[in-house]
């Protein structure tokens, strides 16, 4: 193999960086920092025709990628959905990273704020509802229950839920949150189905990040006929290096509610009435109070509402999910769409971004 392919690497689309190791196969490191990915490596690395080749994600958004060393940059393209996508790196340095990653950006697509967060969060409240968008959410609901589950006592959990009732939610919130923690720092599997994300805990401590949680939490009341997604809480500035992943259900009463299994969380309103993540940003914007079920916590330990009022002051600025609610299936793909203030500053970020942003808060919460 080439060494002229060792070192650290950067594109701006999507501000991806790669490090490549000097190993026997060679080894690759690499972030999307567009997508909040950091620090991960691809499924498999390899050598075909004189290229060195990589791929990641499952099977249905499987990308491969062919690169080589021309005249001091990589160049090649990647295959997914069977088309061809030319790709282009910059060379950055001779010494890859192996160490905790964190993308430091070379383009600020919106710099960080001096406003408090509630200012930040009251200038950018209103979206455009007369933006004529249509995309339709589809949701894959029931299957096969994986038998990884039963290791977890997981019927134990259901035997009694009556699927014409709201039970079913809390118990897999029970199930999720009695078994696997969070760790922010844990990283995700290049697969997401059920069966990978528990092994991925198994290997971890018992722990994964929000994200991994709130995809395993999402496709287990998908199993139970019941719809629901993950959903991307992102900040005002980007690059960040924090956002949160909760899930948004809706309920066989019909009710509305956010789940989020990294706190055991569910919240009601004042009324005692349950809170989505849509009413949740509203709330914190008017100042309302909510009040967490008497289960919340953190990795057992204890729950503060003031703190997790800051927190998600910060993290509902925007949100992105997918359209196409799936067992292994994330919005990072030509079925996501990312929901942005009317007047949140867009111009810097590229088309490739900008074509999945949307504005119409009313179809965008539509499930």
């Amino acid at each position: 193999m080439d060494k002229r392919l060792v070192g650290k690497w950067y594109k701006d689309e999507m501000g991806e960086t790669l490090n490549i190791f000097d190993e026997t196969p060679l080894r690759i490191k690499m972030s999307f920092s567009s997508t909040g990915h950091y620090d991960f490596e691809p499924n498999c690395v390899y050598e075909k025709d004189g290229y060195l080749c990589f791929e990641i994600n499952d099977e249905k958004y499987r990308m491969v990628y062919r690169i080589q060393y021309v005249d001091g940059r990589l160049e090649g393209y990647y295959t997914q959905f069977g088309k061809d996508t030319p790709v282009q790196y910059s060379f950055v340095s001779d010494e890859p990273e192996d160490k905790p990653y964190r993308f430091v950006p070379t383009v600020i697509y919106v710099p960080e704020s001096e406003e408090t967060r509630i200012e930040i969060l009251k200038k950018y409240a209103l979206y455009d509802r007369t933006k004529n968008e249509s995309y339709e959410t589809e949701y894959i609901l029931g299957g096969a229950v994986p038998s990884i589950l039963e290791k977890y006592g997981f019927s134990e959990y259901v035997k009694d839920v009556d699927p014409e009732t709201d039970d079913a939610a809390f118990k897999l919130l029970d199930f999720v949150c009695d078994h696997f923690g969070h760790d922010g720092a844990s990283g995700l599997p290049a697969k997401r189905k059920i069966e990978d994300i528990i092994a991925y805990c198994e290997n971890h401590g018992g722990r994964i990040n929000c994200r991994g949680l709130a995809i395993l939490l999402a496709s287990l009341l998908r199993l139970y006929s019941v719809k629901a997604r993950h959903i991307t809480c992102k900040p005002y500035e980007d690059p960040f290096d924090d956002c949160h992943v909760v899930v948004d259900c809706q309920l066989p009463s019909g009710k509305r509610i956010m789940l989020d299994p990294s706190f055991r969380l569910f919240l009601k309103d004042k009324e005692g009435e349950y809170v989505s993540l849509e009413h949740l940003r509203k709330m914190l914007i008017d100042g309302e109070p909510f009040f967490a079920d008497e289960k919340a916590s953190y990795n057992g330990g204890t729950f503060d509402e003031l703190w997790y009022r800051e927190y998600m002051t910060k993290n509902t600025l925007r949100f992105s999910r997918g359209t196409f609610c799936a067992d292994g299936y994330e919005e990072q793909s030509v079925h996501g769409v990312e929901l942005v203030p009317a007047n949140y500053p867009t111009e810097k970020f590229c088309d490739s971004e900008r074509d999945g942003f949307v504005y119409n808060d009313a179809m965008f919460w539509r499930m």
